[in-house]
């Protein structure tokens, strides 16, 4: 039988661990394996979920030997010498590689499970009592340094506390480290201390209520959600200002977040025992979660039976305090020239209706969710054993500015500045199934934003979506949704706002192949089909991405696709031109009412642009004019001052962009022209 690579085995752990958030949580964690002279260890930016052989940096072990000398290291000096240190191309090693370089066994795997977090997150003597008695040597307890450089050498310090009969050690607030001689081996321990550590917790916790009695019931789940369309909105609003909700935009494009609502039964129960607001104010679980999750979670009390204006005046004013909060923390431990951070609040509990937590995109809320239910989780477990307790607030405060993992987050604010139009916005395209509205989509998410990609076909809606879900992870949904239903319109929009917390730029193209017909012979039905998509159903969603954009008091963007036929009459056109016209005249009057929200409206002219709609049109009026539909193309492209024939969708999309972002932010109602230039009264 062939012996196994190594390496392959230790991609194989690290994916099985990964894989399951009671170890670790996405991003977290580290595993290494020690082959001849060379450490291969997680790099930096990796997760053990997929982590692959290209995802391990290659180091020199001879070449990291003087870390076990070193006294002391400042982080750059670390990372100038660890990169000394490497062999070959790849990720950079991670902070954790001077622990896993000077234990000197061969596979070792670090996480940050939910079993030593709940026996670690207590007063450091009991900890370390508890663990002498659970394990008798086997597993060694360390006092709490911070990651990197610090914390390998407080293990290289206690070297010869560690008996050669030892397998792991328990890192207080830091979770656990267990060896062996191949990955198989280091797997089967982890797995039998955090049993042992789970079965002692539960022992523990039998007839105890260690978050205490229900406070706050929760309501039923469609009650649940119909306010959490109102509350969402407004938080996400107050986390994303840079300015008071009031404040005249523009607003700054990187300054908004997207937020994951989790109202999950069994979180519901975890939030509305009576000394979660008491065991929240202690932190998280590990100094890991800080980065991912914030220093503590912000708690809204609501009457979820209040009026909307009610509700959302109370998440400011309680959020705006929170920030108060959070600024005279910092003032107690910040330097001269070190500002509050702006991702100050990561987690808001919300009892009766749910957990939400903020970032800058959807995949790193889920993180966010799934570290604070770690937390939640271990607090819980801590309070069965003895009580919780985690970091001091001033070591707290050097993690959440400690360098290495800030420019984590600097460097990707830093990224979506300089590259993306619209980082961080969530968009609904209304018609994005074909043509322009999938052009859109596309360019949309290009551009950095999050994207419900909506269509009377969910079929295509769906298959627009999965075909930008690799590109786009996280980023885009599909969605069917009838424009002539003001139900299937209210659900559109609540699955928005339940799924990325707000809604910064509608983008309505929608539309129906015109009903060419003389008015001596138009019909009811021809006219009503025209306005229900063109006219009404599009007031009807500017109205719904208004009301939403109004609770985050963030501004927003709506663009909807119109047509010459708005503003230049047509041949036997009464219906299509008609219901266009009263579209454009109704976005003007939005324009109106909604600038002093900061929304702006405005419409695109887009003619003879190539989508299955258009190429239909053209097959009818061909049919209706006698001709070819080469010789009726050949017509559009003579009528055109630039003699182009039809302009790609993409173009449009361009525009429906750039409307969306700020370098159009002090325009609105606006009618911009994409066609080649018609003479036809030159519609601008």
């Amino acid at each position: 039988m062939p012996t196994p690579d190594p390496l392959a085995a230790l991609v194989q752990l690290s994916n099985r661990i990964g894989l399951d958030p009671r170890l670790v949580q996405p991003g977290g964690g580290n595993t290494s394996v020690k082959l001849d002279d060379t450490l291969f260890v997680k790099g930096s930016g990796t997760d053990l979920r997929t982590i692959g052989p290209g995802g391990f940096a290659h180091l020199s072990l001879a070449r990291l030997a003087p870390l076990a000398e070193a006294e002391s290291m400042s982080d750059a000096e670390m990372m100038r010498f660890m990169a000394g240190c490497m062999l070959a191309d790849g990720p950079a090693p991670s902070v954790e590689t001077p622990l896993h370089s000077l234990l000197p066994h061969r596979v070792i795997a670090h996480t940050h499970d939910v079993a030593t977090m709940s026996l670690t997150n207590v007063p450091d003597a009991t900890a370390e009592r508890l663990v002498g008695e659970l394990f008798e040597g086997a597993v060694v307890y360390v006092p709490y340094s911070r990651p990197g450089f610090p914390l390998a050498r407080a293990v290289g310090r206690m070297a010869a506390q560690i008996p050669k009969s030892a397998i792991g050690l328990t890192l207080a607030h830091h979770g656990l480290v267990v060896w062996g001689d191949d990955a198989g081996e280091a797997e089967r321990r982890l797995k039998q201390v955090v049993a042992k550590i789970d079965e002692f917790i539960a022992a523990s916790r039998r007839g105890r209520l260690q978050l205490g009695a229900v406070r706050t019931p929760a309501p039923a789940a469609d009650e649940r959600r119909r306010v959490a369309e109102i509350v969402l909105p407004a938080i996400r609003g107050a986390l994303s200002a840079a300015e008071p909700p009031t404040a005249l935009p523009p607003y700054p494009p990187t300054a908004r977040v997207v937020l994951h609502f989790d109202d999950a039964p069994d979180i519901l129960a975890l939030i509305a025992g009576a000394r979660v607001p008491e065991l929240a104010a202690g932190g998280m679980a590990t100094p890991e979660h800080i980065l991912r999750a914030g220093r503590l979670p912000v708690r809204l009390e609501l009457d979820l039976a209040a009026s909307p204006d009610a509700l959302i005046e109370r998440v400011r004013s309680q959020i705006s305090s929170a920030r108060q909060e959070y600024e005279q923390y910092h003032a107690r431990h910040a330097a001269p020239d070190q500002r509050p951070l702006d991702d100050w609040a990561k987690v808001v509990l919300v009892p009766g209706l749910g957990l939400i937590t903020a970032f800058s995109d959807k995949r790193s809320a889920v993180t966010a969710n799934l570290c604070y239910r770690a937390t939640l989780e271990a607090i819980a477990g801590a309070e069965a054993v003895d009580r919780f307790q985690f970091l001091a607030e001033a070591d707290v405060f050097e993690f959440e500015h400690w360098p290495l993992e800030r420019r984590k987050v600097e460097e990707a604010l830093a990224r979506d500045r300089a590259t993306k139009e619209l980082p961080r916005h969530v968009v609904v395209v209304i018609g994005g199934g074909s043509g322009i509205g999938r052009a859109a989509a596309r360019r949309f998410a290009e551009e950095g934003a999050h994207v419900v990609v909506s269509d009377l076909e969910a079929a295509s809606a769906e298959a627009v979506a999965a075909e930008l879900a690799s590109a786009f992870p996280g980023r885009v949904l599909g969605v069917g949704a009838d424009v002539r239903s003001d139900a299937s319109l209210d659900a559109l929009f609540r699955r928005t706002v339940l799924e990325f917390g707000g809604l910064d730029c509608l983008f309505y193209t929608a539309g129906l192949p015109p009903r060419f017909a003389p008015v001596t012979e138009i019909r009811r039905e021809d006219l009503q089909r025209q306005l229900e998509v063109h006219y009404l159903g599009a007031v009807a969603a500017v109205g719904r991405a208004a009301t939403i954009m109004r609770r985050q008091g963030l501004g927003g963007s709506i663009v909807a696709s119109v047509s010459k036929a708005a503003v230049v009459p047509g041949k036997d056109a009464v219906a299509y031109g008609g219901s266009k016209a009263a579209l454009l005249q109704a976005l003007r009057v939005a324009a109106v009412e909604l600038g002093g929200d900061g929304i702006r409206v405005n419409a695109i002219n887009a003619d003879q642009v190539d989508t299955p709609l258009f190429r239909k049109f053209v097959k009818e009026r061909a049919a209706s004019r006698g001709v070819t539909e080469a010789v009726q193309l050949e017509a559009y492209r003579k009528r055109n001052l630039m003699g182009v024939g039809l302009i790609p969708a993409e173009a449009v999309a361009d525009l429906a962009v750039m409307l969306a972002g700020e370098r159009f932010r002090f325009t609105t109602g606006g009618f911009v022209t994409v066609d080649g230039g018609l003479a036809e009264g030159f519609p601008r």
